[in-house]
Order: C-alpha cells, then structure tokens, then sequence
C-alpha cells in the first residue's frame, strides 16, 4: 500500500503555530529497521511523559498495518506554552535524539486545525483503547476546498451514528492541499457498520477524483500501542 506523504513541517522543534489556541498534531516517525524497538520505547516513554502533564489533553502513538518502520502521534494540547513546557523534559528530548542515528528521515510534524470542532470545550481525555482509523489525504493541485465542501456535510452525519466516539476531520497548516481525518469507534464492529453505510460509500465515490492516489492508498490502519 502506497503511503500518502504529509511534510507540511520536517523540523519538530519549530514550534510558531499562531493560527489557532490549541494545538494539534500529527507526527510520523521512520524508524531504520534496526532501530524499531529502540524508537518504539524511547516514543512510548514521551507518550506516557505526556499524559502526566497539565497541558497535554491527548497523546496516542500508533503502528500502521503494511508501514512496520513508521510510528505516528497524534496529539492535542492546551495551548502553544503547554507544548513547549513538554520540550523541555528528558523524556522528549530523547524521542528528538532519534533524529542522530536511528530514523530514516527527520521527523514529519504536522500541525493541524480541527475545521468542525464540537461544541464542547475540549479538556484532557482519560486515555482510552478504541479502534481507530487516520487518513492523510492529499489533493490535487486547487481541489482542497472541493475536499472540505463535501466533509462539512458528511461529519455531523457520523457524529450521529452508534459507536462513533470521535470524528475530526483537519486541515494541515501550510499547505492547502494536505488534510488529515481522525475517527474513534468503540469496537471494529461499528467502524465496518459505518463504513457500509450508504452515505460513507457515496462520500468514497466523491472524494476518489480529487486525489492524488485513491482513498485505499490514503487510509492508515492504524493500531493504539500506547495502552500502559
């Protein structure tokens, strides 16, 4: 499977994110293969850092099925202040250090705007093992906001069905052409009940002619591995 590419910002330590109060991540580690377990520890040490500050309101880490080199973070803080607090402990600095010797290219860190957030004030999550689903998408050249047209409609649809925990869909700032959609359902069970549904197939169909690639090849089955 062909994985789409999101470089909106290579640098994690450039953190100007002005654009919005809290922050949002997305971030993609590549792991030389003989460094897998050691990016895979010194990565869940900063997840479990993370949680026990103030600021952080959300840190997962991820595998991806048919990516065994990559990891993925998602991550929301409390605002630009709470994220360089979290620089500046030991735990983090040692994910950065991975950077020396043990990646395949630097760090992808990807900052994002949730486009519809909820109504509810976000607050730091107790963290919770759920079936998830990532798709990075990248669009044509001028299709971004043919792309967002026909999300702003199909995500209070999914908010509405049984067993949708969240359902975000985001924009990568500083390219228009790179967005990043992040769904939680309780069990795999009501990810494929939604994936079924008539409006999911249609939105597939509709999407698919804006991409760069089609949405199979967009899609991150990803695994939580960041359960203590």
């Amino acid at each position: 499977m062909k994985e789409q590419p999101l470089n909106s910002n290579n640098n994690m330590m450039e953190t100007d994110n002005s654009n919005q109060n809290e922050v949002i991540l997305f971030v993609k580690v590549s792991s030389k293969t003989e460094s897998i377990s050691k990016a895979k520890d010194a990565l869940l040490s900063d997840v479990y850092g993370a949680r026990t500050e103030a600021g952080n309101y959300k840190m997962e880490l991820y595998s991806a099925e048919g990516h065994p080199n990559n990891f993925y973070l998602f991550e929301r803080w409390k605002d630009q202040a709470s994220l360089e607090e979290h620089f500046k402990h030991p735990y983090t600095a040692d994910a950065f250090a991975l950077q020396n010797n043990d990646l395949t290219e630097p760090i992808q860190m990807n900052y994002l705007i949730d486009l519809w957030p909820p109504n509810d004030k976000l607050v730091k999550e107790n963290y919770r093992l759920l079936t998830t689903l990532i798709v990075p998408f990248e669009t044509k050249p001028g299709k971004g906001k043919a792309l967002v047209a026909l999300f702003e409609k199909f995500v209070p649809l999914v908010r509405q069905e049984s067993g949708n925990v969240e359902f975000h869909f985001h924009k990568v700032i500083g390219n228009e052409n790179l967005f990043v959609l992040y769904e939680r359902w309780e069990t795999q069970k009501d990810l494929d009940q939604h994936n079924n549904q008539q409006t999911t197939v249609d939105l597939v169909g509709n999407v698919e002619p804006f991409l760069e690639g089609n949405v199979l090849d967009s899609i991150l089955f990803a695994k939580d591995i960041s359960q203590k």
